[in-house]
């Protein structure tokens, strides 16, 4: 036998074995490890420090190993069989992998964590003004009123939702116990995923319910699927140094195409149709929400 029919059959063998421990979850033909028995107290119940440590104890280590090497198969396996015990609890492993990938991306980039508008921006959109004559055909008497009236409530939006990054706001004891509760939240990662999860459950639950998912199920496969994804930008964090938000789409498809492949057992084909069946409803929605808001506005400025 050459060389390279045996690099094929070797490689036909990792092939098989990959499969084989997709599917259940273990490698069967590796020796397990004996377990050292550890010394009891008199009274009380013995727990060392690893089992505190998410990601050093079993499920946490299990958890991440199975996002990296079977997302798919371990979402089956907790959502479809009911295997509970041997990873982390969906929302669970949401706040412990989204506080851990706030860290590391506030200490390698901490300009990530500015607000989205800035101070000035804020100042500039409360005092709007619009060059328009108040007595024109086009406009009815107090438009120009109302429009200030939502600039300014739109300012007041943005501001009280991210009180904490705009000091300069909270002038009110109620205002700075909003601060610290939403820095408090932002430390845990909270504001970085929260639209994220509820948006792709949305959207999952809309894709699986075909598939006899319910819509629990779809939340906890969408909660592991935000882990999956906070596992990769993790890696990308740490090899690249850079935080490459233009990309983010293109993960998610990538992930999700692997996810539906797995978790239902359907082609790459399909479930990469799947994939951009969920996204196009997403761009839908998103769509939709926007006009809603745009015409919810409008009404309320031309109203009276």
């Amino acid at each position: 036998m050459n060389l390279f029919a045996r690099i094929a059959s070797r490689l036909t063998a990792l092939r098989r074995m990959y499969s084989i421990y997709c599917e259940l979850g273990y490698i069967p033909w590796k020796k397990p490890f004996k377990i050292r028995k550890r010394k009891k107290k008199k009274e009380g119940v013995y727990m060392g420090g690893r089992e505190l440590i998410p990601f050093i104890n079993e499920d946490g280590k299990r958890t991440v190993s199975h996002l990296l090497l079977r997302p798919g198969y371990m979402m089956r396996d907790y959502v479809v069989r009911g295997d509970h015990e041997n990873y982390f609890a969906p929302l669970t492993a949401l706040l412990v992998f989204y506080s851990v990938f706030t860290l590391l991306l506030a200490i390698v980039q901490p300009g990530e964590q500015k607000p989205w508008i800035t101070q000035d921006r804020i100042n500039s959109l409360r005092s709007t003004s619009f060059e328009f004559e108040t007595d024109s055909t086009m406009f009815r008497p107090g438009v120009v009123e109302r429009s200030k009236l939502i600039s300014n409530r739109v300012a007041d939006v943005i501001v009280l939702c991210n009180m904490d990054q705009y000091p300069e706001e909270a002038d009110k004891p109620w205002e700075q116990s909003l601060a610290a509760f939403e820095s408090n939240l932002r430390s845990k990662g909270v504001p970085m995923f929260l639209w994220g999860f509820l948006s792709l459950w949305f959207l999952l639950w809309l894709a699986l319910r075909k598939h006899k998912i319910s819509f629990s199920g779809a939340a906890a496969v969408s909660a592991y699927v935000m882990c999956q994804f906070c596992v990769v930008k993790l890696l990308v964090l740490l090899l690249t140094l850079k935080h490459p938000a233009d990309v983010d789409l293109l993960i998610y498809a990538a992930l999700l195409t692997i996810d539906f492949h797995q978790l239902l057992g359907i082609r790459v084909g399909k479930a990469f149709r799947l994939t951009l069946k969920t996204g196009l409803r997403f761009v839908f929605y998103l769509v939709l929400l926007v006009i809603l808001v745009i015409v919810g506005l409008s009404l309320f400025a031309f109203m009276g």
